[in-house]
């Protein structure tokens, strides 16, 4: 599928669409914790996800890339729509306490400097949500998914990824199951079919959720000791 604003938005309007963020909205509401007052980033497309936001006094940045385009509407009196490059943010350094990542990862132009910025404008300690898809899934290959654009990821090259541009991985979690196909017995049945998926094709899921948090702190060697320091880490 073409990452294209209007194509996402029809598709997250079909049955598989609302039992995509369903179970994803779910699964991230688990892990994250927010406080009033705190700064959240959404980056890529933000829309479906929105609701994980119900009835906390934060302030909500959604950053749409603009090959993707933004949306019409007007947003919410916490929330701001901002169009911006992926290689420079228009945000103060450590300025966010959590940053979701939607359709985002996969499809940037340059993956190396985009990490490193979502990490120029995290906190410290402050957490990175990414949902990333699976290079071996249906999802990854299907031309109707919208996970279809950009590259796929196995497991130990997303934790290789994060490690190497300073996250320290909470976790990085299998989800979504059942294939991208219209059918309104895998829409009324997702949950059967995501239970059932995980335990007969486990290694085959649609996408991962990946968390992590923002390190200031990198293990470095000395040579010729080979003793082990921590170095504070002071440019991007």
């Amino acid at each position: 599928m073409y990452q294209d604003f209007n194509n996402l938005s029809d598709f997250y309007k079909t049955n598989i669409g609302r039992s995509l963020k369903n179970l994803i909205s779910e699964k991230i509401k688990k892990y994250v914790f927010l406080y009033d007052h705190e700064h959240v980033g959404f980056f890529g497309f933000s829309e479906p996800y929105s609701d994980l936001l119900k009835n906390k006094k934060i302030k909500v940045f959604n950053f749409y890339p603009a090959k993707l385009g933004i949306s019409k509407n007007n947003p919410k009196e916490n929330s701001l729509n901002i169009l911006h490059d992926e290689e420079q943010l228009p945000a103060e350094d450590l300025f966010f306490n959590h940053l979701v990542g939607v359709h985002y990862i996969e499809n940037t132009s340059n993956l190396k400097k985009t990490l490193r910025e979502l990490w120029r404008v995290l906190a410290p300690e402050g957490k990175i949500y990414l949902i990333i898809p699976n290079k071996k899934s249906s999802w990854s290959m299907s031309a109707t998914s919208p996970f279809s654009s950009g590259f796929g990821f196995s497991k130990k090259q997303i934790s290789d990824l994060l490690e190497e541009n300073f996250y320290d991985i909470q976790f990085i979690d299998r989800l979504v199951y059942f294939p991208p196909w219209k059918l309104k017995i895998l829409s009324n049945h997702y949950l059967l079919f995501e239970k059932l998926g995980s335990y007969f094709w486990r290694f085959f899921n649609g996408v991962y959720l990946c968390v992590a948090k923002k390190r200031i702190y990198s293990t470095t060697s000395l040579k010729p000791s080979g003793i082990l320091r921590k170095t504070k880490v002071i440019s991007r």
